[in-house]
């Protein structure tokens, strides 16, 4: 084997393997995720905050060494001995680069809604149990999927009762149930992060329409899930569908 034959092979063996830890860290790392929750006692923030340092780990370890090992080890080694195959060789790397920056990204975002989705199951189930008049000790009927703070009238003696629920609970109504809902519009979204990278190169008019087209079918399946999880939200349903688009 040449000596040209032989860098080129090693580098294709190193992206290879890249692309298999890659895959292997991103599989245990969405577990690891999950089961944070488990044993920080359904601490919400504490497992994001685990997450987001996975995502860095695989992005420092994993996607910016193909750059570092290129530069620091093959690149040099091939210009010495001619660079008339370094070209398609560190095009190969950042092809694979590319592909695996948008894999973390498609990553990133499955995790947080599988999170959301166990806490979810957990918190909501805070408020299954009785609750009672301060006054006259009658049951009193909360209003669920609110996650807030709210008053709440005795059918039987009409004293109004101030309804407190736990801080997981009302942490349900903040980004877990976002989360959640973006999660629900999955293939929605792929389908509007595909078309949002082609709006970036030269042939952005031709996939512009095709692009705000998307991002509606998006919104429309993350609003309707929005409201199935918090019913007062139908209520802002055009403005917030409104506002959302024209973020995007």
């Amino acid at each position: 084997m040449s000596k040209q034959h032989e860098l080129a092979a090693r580098w294709d063996t190193f992206l290879v393997k890249i692309k298999e830890r890659f895959h292997e860290m991103s599989e245990q790392g969405k577990e690891a995720v999950l089961e944070s929750l488990d044993n920080n006692n359904y601490d919400y923030y504490s497992s994001f905050r685990t997450l987001s340092s996975i995502k860095a780990q695989l992005q420092d370890s994993i996607i910016n060494k193909i750059d570092k090992v290129w530069r620091d080890q093959v690149e040099p080694l091939m210009m010495a001995d001619g660079d008339s195959y370094s070209i398609d060789k560190r095009h190969k790397g950042h092809n694979l680069r590319k592909q695996l920056s948008d894999e973390i990204h498609d990553w990133m975002f499955v995790c947080e809604g599988l999170l959301s989705e166990k806490y979810y199951q957990y918190a909501i189930q805070l408020v299954n149990k009785d609750f009672r008049c301060t006054q006259c000790n009658s049951p009193v009927q909360i209003t669920k999927n609110l996650f807030q703070s709210h008053y709440v009238t005795c059918s039987y003696c009409n004293t109004v009762n101030s309804f407190v629920p736990e801080t997981k609970y009302v942490q349900i109504g903040w980004n877990v149930v976002n989360n959640i809902s973006a999660y629900s519009a999955l293939a929605e979204w792929r389908a509007v992060y595909k078309l949002q990278q082609r709006t970036r190169n030269d042939d952005r008019d031709e996939y512009l329409e095709q692009y705000k087209e998307a991002c509606r079918a998006y919104l429309k399946k993350y609003f309707e899930k929005r409201i199935e999880l918090m019913p007062h939200t139908k209520e802002t349903y055009e403005k917030d569908f409104a506002e959302a688009l024209n973020k995007m």
